[in-house]
């Protein structure tokens, strides 16, 4: 089956070939990147590392103001042979052999079921219905569009902008060619478009030439005028550009050799000044090779909390995905990107929930095949049926701020059985400070024989859904339907629908279909959603313009938000919070503001406030204590209007006294080497800082935390075991620094490999290779040996080892400097770290794997260290015989990109007493290669009996205070956690 593959992606990759003779030369530039789905302007390789997370940051970009865009004259599309505009390429080594398991159905598919039946409804009769614009003579037309005051802008690739009267549906100008605006080098296509709502802007983008990417900001809120184009240049090619409008930056995520996502300076843009970029990466999931997250993008004119910063997901299929521990959940990554335009540094981009889902299934016809969605007289799965695009959170994902919650509403495509599409959609909530979790999740399949994809999904100002999507099966041609649910219907079901904005009437002549569509709602009423989407009357596709609203939204009112939500001020101060009122429904008029149990004097300003508009209530001369009141708001016009928010306020007279310590109890053993800390609650205390360190006198910390909320933190390192353990705990608030906490010891309990007590180790040998190869050795095997020094991925230091998975038979050998192993010192134990990105076949099993010998003999003869043997991180399974592989049936270690360094801690005390040699070899077999084996920081390691023994004692504990007489602890505590987080493996790179 491998040879069939290599036979099959050699007669494709000629096919990409024959193609590229005759597709326009800023096409045609495909340098062989991983999993694109854009062959436009390919350069060069990403400069990122291939796991973990990096910074980069992009160079100012001064814009050019564009001519306007209605002073441009009319452009056509040219007849010319049709062609494969963005080429789907999936040639990464994540990719997982041949998986698709017969699943189905889908567990989900029986709520939907007993969904009561939709009621009447305006939602099904659409308001708009039309067509958008035509066939370009490419494929797909990755079709998006966005909804503002006035205007419905529409883009296609090619790159077309048509911009339409949202009134009457009518083109506003004649649609015109992006890239004649003018200001940004020759466009290749992905176009979007957003409507900044906050600012009342357009957003434009497409692909720049080379690795960049186009970007036009509207000079005023009128889309047919000037635009500040910015061309920003990225490190890597950008393929699959999404985009998310944020207070804070405009937000992209693209397909690059590692999942990426960038920030824009949105006010630097706005006002058409020069604006730099910010870039981090996530790890790479295992069985896709094209990935790309999706972040959030702004909906209604009630913004995040101040600070909050812009999410971004992606789905998880735990079995696709080689993610073990969920044999019945899959997983919605949500990662969170802050981004700090003044100190780039101080920027962060961390994943903050894997919320677990019902399962879903992402092999549509498997995880590489780009044909599955059957039409008339093509089958499921035949080589004329569409991309599923299986790979993606669909464009767009859609958040709001309703005040009492926060909410994230998304939708991908799943197999619902026998390989069918249905849309899974989900929506998440967040209440407060509290956590991202799963609110509700559906799987829309009223029937499961007809395909439903490509879906684009949003939430209205009243908590309505709609959901529109594209359906084909055997006796449906491509067509576009929509769906919905009410606030108040049944959680996990959309019982409004299934409605049809256009049957289809044509096959579609390319297996390439929509790439995306777009779902937006009307910043006038908050509730009318318009969807654009691709569709068939032939083989020459079309688009489509509709737009549908519920009944049960549009009623006149406001909506009335506080922040925050709770509030510590010292004794003497104000407490100061931000109303904020946005218009519902057409809403017009002021609102009167009023709080209701307040401890204090409260005072707006302004008051009465127009929405949409803020308003600063101003809370003073509260005494001690903790309150919770209410703020009203109240229509001037018709006071039964009515809305309210409650807040809470805690009034404090000095710092907080110091915490008592729990847990771990002072003096324990064998305590985890990832503790959990608890210790009471001090009175009137707002946060929590801890350190830990490794002596009394905390001059070499090794965990920290600072800005605690709970009398509770689970360390966020691993502590070195067999260890002595020192920490404290101190208390602030508003008032001040609290004093420390008494200090308390502890002992991490004894791991495998480690001395036990009464004995301390005894390195016989160590190297991080920082001064180079050593006196280890690459002996000749079989084929081409790889091993060599590397600076791609080290775990520690600039340096590393690596042996590269080839695409070929080969056995590659590294071999150690010979160790003298000592007698009566045991345990005797070979360590290191390593990462084994060789070929995995599932979770259990190899293609490609890495095996440890050892031999005493100086080389004449080895021995594999059997899994037996080692006591920390074996082997992961067996090597396959069926592919020529010169390790094939030996237990070897494998892994995919994702899989982050592991320890491997080997007993080799059988061989004290001799002088011992160790050797790591890799076997690859005749295709299908990965990044290879990074080996780091190799130590042997035996246990002596102690010369002598010294006693000590923990001191009493000093009532000082953290601030006296240096104030900067806490600060120094922040540091040390910043450098372990540096530690573990962040980096930061400014681009020259």
């Amino acid at each position: 089956m491998k040879h069939t593959r290599k036979i099959v992606g050699a007669l494709t990759i000629l096919l990409v070939a024959s193609l590229m003779i005759w597709m326009p030369a800023d096409l045609t530039n495909t340098a062989g990147q991983a999993g694109q789905r854009s062959a436009a302007g390919l350069t060069g390789a990403s400069q990122q590392a291939s796991s973990g997370v990096e910074q980069w940051i992009g160079e100012a970009v001064t814009p050019v103001l564009t001519q306007a865009a209605r002073d441009l004259p009319p452009t056509e599309a040219l007849p010319q042979l049709d062609r494969e505009v963005n080429p789907r390429m999936n040639f990464s080594g994540n990719l997982v052999k041949d998986f698709d398991p017969p699943n189905g159905p889908d567990p989900l598919l029986a709520l939907q079921e007993a969904a009561p039946a939709a009621q009447p409804d305006g939602f099904s009769t659409p308001i708009h219905n039309f067509n958008g614009q035509g066939y370009t003579f490419v494929n797909p037309p990755d079709t998006v569009g966005d909804i503002g005051k006035d205007h419905y802008v529409q883009m296609i690739n090619a790159t077309r902008v048509a911009i339409y009267n949202k009134t009457t549906g009518a083109l506003a100008i004649p649609a015109f060619d992006l890239t004649a605006l003018g200001g940004c080098a020759t466009g290749n296509g992905d176009p979007i478009v957003l409507y900044d709502q906050l600012a009342d802007r357009w957003f434009l983008s497409e692909f720049g030439a080379g690795n960049s990417l186009c970007t036009y900001v509207s000079q005023t809120p009128d889309p047919t005028g000037a635009y500040y184009s910015y061309q920003f240049t990225t490190p890597s090619f950008p393929d699959y550009p999404k985009y998310g409008v944020w207070p804070d930056a405009y937000y992209v995520t693209t397909n690059e050799s590692t999942p990426a996502m960038y920030a824009f300076d949105r006010a630097k843009m706005l006002a058409g000044l020069p604006a730099t970029s910010q870039r981090f990466t996530a790890p790479d999931l295992a069985g896709f090779g094209f990935q790309a997250l999706t972040p959030a993008d702004l909906d209604g004119m009630t913004p995040p909390p101040a600070g909050t910063p812009n999410y971004i997901m992606r789905h998880v299929d735990t079995e696709v995905h080689s993610v073990s521990g969920y044999p019945s959940n899959d997983i919605l990554e949500v990662w969170a990107f802050s981004v700090n335009w003044t100190t780039p540094a101080s920027s962060t981009f961390a994943k903050i929930a894997d919320i677990l889902t019902a399962e879903f299934d992402s092999t549509l016809c498997g995880l590489t095949s780009f044909y599955c969605m059957g039409m008339p007289g093509v089958a499921q799965g035949a080589s004329a049926s569409l991309d599923p695009l299986r790979e993606v959170i669909m464009n767009r994902l859609g958040y709001r701020n309703f005040g009492t919650h926060q909410a994230l509403v998304g939708n991908f495509v799943t197999d619902v059985g026998n390989n069918y599409g249905g849309v899974r959609w989900f929506e998440l909530r967040k209440t407060g400070a509290g956590p991202w979790t799963l609110y509700q999740e559906g799987t829309y399949a009223p029937t499961t024989t007809d395909n439903r994809w490509m879906a684009g999904i949003s939430q209205d100002g009243a908590g309505n859904i709609a959901l529109g999507y594209n359906t084909s099966s055997q006796t449906i041609y491509p067509s576009i339907r929509y769906a919905g649910r009410l606030a108040t219907d049944p959680l996990g079901t959309l019982p409004q629908g299934e409605y049809t904005l256009v049957n289809g009437s044509g096959n579609n002549g390319s297996n390439r279909y929509g790439d995306y569509s777009a779902m937006g709602i009307d910043p006038i009423d908050d509730c009318t959603f318009w969807f654009t989407g691709q569709w068939n009357s032939g083989s020459q596709w079309s688009t489509r313009i509709g737009a549908f609203k519920f009944d049960a939204c549009g009623t006149t009112n406001f909506t009335l938000a506080a922040t925050p939500a709770s509030l510590q001020v010292c004794t003497a101060s104000n407490a100061v919070y931000t109303v904020s009122t946005a218009a519902v429904g057409g809403f017009v008029g002021s609102v009167n503001l009023s709080a209701v149990g307040n401890p204090g004097t409260a005072a707006f300003a302004p008051n009465p406030v127009t929405p949409p508009g803020n308003s600063t209530l101003t809370i003073s001369g509260a005494p001690v204590g903790s309150y919770n009141f209410d703020i009203y708001g109240s229509s001037v016009i018709t006071p039964s209007l009515v809305q309210s928010a409650t807040v809470a306020l805690d009034v404090v007279a000095a710092a907080p006294a110091a915490p008592t310590l729990l847990t771990p109890a002072n003096g324990a053993l064998n305590v985890p080497a990832t503790p959990t800390f608890t210790w009471n609650a001090a009175a009137g205390a707002a946060s929590y800082s801890i350190q830990v360190a490794t002596d009394a006198g905390f001059s070499n910390i090794v965990a920290s935390a600072s800005g605690l909320t709970s009398p509770t933190w689970t360390s966020n390192v691993a502590l070195n075991t067999s260890t002595t353990h020192y920490w404290r705990v101190w208390a602030g608030n508003t008032c001040g620094v609290g004093a420390y906490s008494a200090t308390w010891s502890f002992t991490t309990l004894t791991a495998p490999g480690d001395c036990s007590p009464g004995t301390t180790p005894n390195v016989l040998y160590t190297t991080g290779f920082e001064g180079g190869i050593g006196g280890w050795t690459t002996p000749a095997g079989t084929g081409v040996n790889t091993w060599a020094i590397s600076t791609a991925n080290p775990y520690s230091g600039a340096q590393h080892m690596r042996g590269v998975d080839t695409a070929s038979i080969t056995d590659q050998r590294l071999v150690s400097p010979a160790v003298a192993l000592p007698t009566g010192q045991n345990p005797v134990v070979l360590k290191f770290w390593h990462l084994p990105n060789l070929e995995n076949s599932g979770t259990t099993a190899c293609f490609d794997g890495g095996i440890l010998e050892v031999s005493t003999d100086g080389g004449s003869s080895w021995t594999q260290v059997p899994n037996a043997n080692l006591l920390v991180g074996p082997y992961t399974g067996a090597i396959s015989g069926s592919f020529s592989n010169p390790l094939a049936g030996l237990q070897a270690w494998c892994g995919p990109t994702t899989a982050a360094y592991r320890q491997t801690i080997a007993d080799v005390s059988a061989y004290a007493g001799q002088t011992a040699q160790f050797r790591l070899r890799i076997g690859t077999d005749s295709s299908l290669g990965r990044t290879g084996w990074d080996v780091d920081d190799v130590m042997v390691q035996s246990c002596s009996a102690p010369t002598a023994v010294e006693l000590s004692r923990v001191e009493a504990a000093s009532s000082q205070s953290p601030v006296a007489p240096l104030g900067a602890l806490p600060v120094a505590a922040a540091l040390a956690a910043g450098l372990a987080a540096l530690g573990a493996g962040y980096t930061l790179r400014r681009r020259q």
